[in-house]
């Protein structure tokens, strides 16, 4: 679990199911510009759930949730968790509808990237978005990610192939400990 001053980010395996399902789907059209399939049953969330908290249990991937006020607002995730000589893991995020603009994304982006390049000893982090989303580049730029280049066709997101702006963070305190 991690606190922000308005936030608190929990693991999978404090998440219900039904919570997820109704989070998914009360911002479906706003959540289909990031991709990703929507959840078609609260059986379906119940084996998210159990998959991302398996991943998180074998360091694989990390989803935290954001609750505000009890609230299911948002989530931050680290995915593709590569050890090794790598020791890197892709950023992805996202936020209901009616909370957005009022800075609680970073405040919660900011925590999880405190825990990724602190306690789970990471030393980069990637974050890619599509170039018409200003706010998440100024949320990247923010928290100190650089742009490191444009993929053309990057990802399949809505039905059709989506350029993404490729931006990175590393832990420059790192230690590589073998």
């Amino acid at each position: 679990m991690l606190n922000t001053p308005r936030l608190i980010l929990v693991s999978p395996d404090i998440i219900r199911a039904k919570v997820l399902f109704d989070y998914q789907h009360q911002n479906a059209r706003h959540f289909a510009q990031a991709g990703g399939a929507l959840p078609d049953s609260v059986t379906f969330c119940r084996q998210r759930l159990r998959t991302e908290n398996k991943l998180w249990h074998n360091d694989r991937a990390y989803r935290f949730y954001g609750l505000m006020d009890g609230e299911l607002i948002l989530d931050v995730g680290l995915s593709n968790v590569i050890r090794g000589a790598f020791q890197a893991a892709h950023l992805g995020y996202k936020i209901a509808e009616h909370h957005g603009g009022q800075g609680l994304m970073t405040e919660a982006v900011d925590s999880v990237i405190e825990h990724a390049l602190g306690r789970l000893r990471l030393h980069r982090l990637m974050a890619n978005y599509q170039p018409w989303n200003t706010a998440s580049g100024r949320i990247l730029k923010k928290l100190g990610f650089e742009e490191e280049g444009f993929a053309k066709n990057y990802l399949y997101i809505d039905g059709q192939w989506r350029d993404h702006i490729l931006t990175a963070k590393t832990n420059t305190g790192f230690r590589f400990q073998q």
